[in-house]
């Protein structure tokens, strides 16, 4: 069972990886929920831009004046799914979301970004404010990495179920102190 439950998780390692390279890629798009200021439940999509091993992490960026980062500097308990269609299989994971300070780490993700997802920073409004104008809103291109916020979410654990098998099959892993554990689970 070991090794079964060792194979599996490779896989998700590699679809993740996969996700995270390959444009349009079924698991690259996923949902992200945080805890509120109010201290409810507060999600959203994203974009998954990188997967890295050890620890393992999942990446997006965001406006650094965003909700999600103000609620992650509150608390950085998040939870992620992503869904991919094609093969009808659902990934869920939890984690300690950090914004990652380092300059250099966040000038390697923005230079990743394309042209018109760099193009997203170049507003100087504040995602969520009023638009109380119907005067075009000031932009500013030379300071939007300013405003690209890099968002790390390293895993403690995850969920892989397969919606295309009959019966379903679900995966449960954990992350321990020696390394990840997991065991199939009744869907």
């Amino acid at each position: 069972m070991m090794a079964e439950a060792d194979e599996f998780l490779e896989s998700i390692w590699q679809s993740m990886t996969d996700a995270a390279t390959l444009p349009g890629h079924g698991l690259s798009l996923m949902n992200v929920a945080t805890i509120g200021r109010n201290g409810g439940p507060r999600a959203r999509s994203v974009i998954l831009r990188d997967f890295a091993r050890s620890p393992e992490r999942l990446c997006f960026a965001t406006h650094a004046l965003s909700e999600k980062v103000a609620e992650i500097r509150a608390n950085s308990a998040v939870a992620a799914t992503c869904y991919d269609r094609k093969r009808s299989l659902q990934l869920r994971f939890e984690g300690t979301a950090t914004i990652i300070a380092d300059d250099a780490e966040r000038w390697r993700a923005w230079q990743r970004l394309a042209p018109h997802s760099q193009q997203q920073y170049v507003s100087l409004a504040t995602p969520g404010a009023p638009l109380t104008t119907h005067e075009p809103l000031e932009d500013d291109a030379s300071t939007a990495f300013q405003r690209f916020a890099w968002i790390s979410l390293e895993l403690r654990s995850l969920e892989w179920l397969a919606l295309s098998t009959a019966p379903h099959t679900r995966w449960q892993f954990e992350l321990l102190s020696s390394g990840w554990n997991g065991q199939r689970v009744i869907p």
